[in-house]
């Protein structure tokens, strides 16, 4: 059983203003999961997209979140969780003066990722 360490994880600016650290995947052993965590500054934004095959569940850890989810906005705080189903635009904003946080979480290791306005 793998044990990943934060510190171990490969991380890259997943967007402008987003650091994403990849946690579980198929490079770590995993068959069917992906977990990333992103670090989202102030300012920063999940752009929308979609996953056409695939829904996405993403857990925000820290601080607050503008959430994008179809044609519904809302602010998310610690706790909550977005479940995008496949094909929906999903996204974040950080309109807050702190850093805020998320888990993201697929239920296969590899993935599309389309960009919508």
């Amino acid at each position: 059983m793998p044990i990943i360490h934060y510190s171990d994880a490969e991380s890259a600016e997943g967007y402008p203003g987003v650091n994403r650290a990849i946690l579980v995947d198929d490079r770590n052993g995993a068959l069917s999961l992906y977990i990333g965590h992103l670090t989202i500054i102030p300012g920063g934004r999940v752009s929308t997209h979609i996953h056409p095959d695939t829904e996405e569940a993403m857990v925000i850890t820290e601080g607050n979140l503008e959430a994008i989810l179809g044609d519904e906005v809302v602010t998310l705080g610690p706790g909550d969780t977005v479940l995008a189903p496949a094909g929906v635009k999903h996204g974040f904003v950080n309109r807050s003066q702190s850093n805020a946080a998320l888990v993201a979480a697929f239920p296969r290791t590899s993935f599309e990722r389309v960009m919508v306005d």
